[in-house]
């Protein structure tokens, strides 16, 4: 994905697009971003049934209860925990561990981005106000090209990151 730096200006909506032509944009990806969000949901519900299978297998309650009011990130930063307790533990390492962390955290910080994005502001090459930087003083807005190309693409990484459960889980519960 392609992204522009821009120097904060006096009145940060200067550096925004706000000529109100985008409806054509909006109304070709909007279908793409509700499939983004809808896929997400699954991987989250992966995510949270293989930690209650941690906790009893045969007993969601439990892990239900842990989880309930988890985001996703905290989800991750848990399995991850459960994970290399495990390993180290029996002294053995699961096949794809850390690919399966990397992919769930970028899923997340990518799905975030998108729904959280300034659509509203998003020009016709489709670059959204996604983030403001502060660093040494300074302020820089970040704007992402999220076009179909682009949404697509973090799509198939989180279809992607829910399928590979199937051997994740397998390996976990193999070592």
């Amino acid at each position: 994905m392609k992204t522009r730096k821009i120097k904060l200006p006096q009145l940060s909506f200067l550096s925004k697009y706000l000529e109100g032509d985008n409806e054509d944009f909006l109304e070709s990806i909007s279908s793409h971003v509700g499939h983004l969000v809808f896929e997400f949901n699954l991987l989250e519900e992966r995510l949270t049934s293989f930690l209650c299978q941690l906790f009893i297998d045969d007993y969601d309650a439990i892990g239900l209860i842990v989880t309930k009011n988890m985001g996703f990130a905290e989800k991750v930063d848990l399995l991850d925990r459960f994970a290399q307790h495990k390993q180290s533990s029996l002294e053995k390492l699961i096949n794809g561990h850390s690919k399966l962390i990397e992919d769930l955290k970028e899923s997340g910080r990518l799905r975030n981005m998108v729904v959280h994005a300034e659509w509203n502001t998003v020009d016709l090459e489709g670059f959204a106000h996604t983030k403001l930087r502060i660093k040494s003083g300074e302020l820089t807005q970040e704007f992402t090209q999220l076009n179909e190309d682009a949404l697509i693409e973090i799509r198939n990484l989180i279809i992607e990151t829910h399928n590979a459960f199937d051997d994740y889980e397998e390996d976990y519960f193999k070592i």
